[in-house]
């Protein structure tokens, strides 16, 4: 007889790292400020788990990263790309 599930154990859920990010940025009312969007937007980014702005996609890995590489890696995860192995010359 197959064991049933109670409810308890149930596998973590993967890490979002729109959700990550706007902890690490400052918190959402200080992200979305800054970024020029509304609370809803920010939202819906993440809920959907990426953003969809390209613009805001570079501030807003400009305000968690100082260094270059760094801010390439997080704006690609948050565009929801793979990242290539370089970043573009500034």
């Amino acid at each position: 007889m197959p064991r049933r599930r109670n409810g308890r154990n149930r596998p973590r859920i993967p890490p979002n790292i729109v959700y990550r990010s706007i902890q690490a940025a400052g918190g959402p009312s200080a992200l979305a400020t800054a970024l020029g969007v509304s609370l809803p937007t920010l939202a819906r980014w993440r809920s959907a788990g990426h953003v969809s702005d390209a613009r805001a996609v570079l501030t807003w890995a400009a305000l968690v990263h100082t260094a270059p590489d760094a801010r390439w890696r997080l704006a690609c995860r948050l565009a929801g790309v793979p990242p290539r192995s370089h970043p573009p010359p500034d």
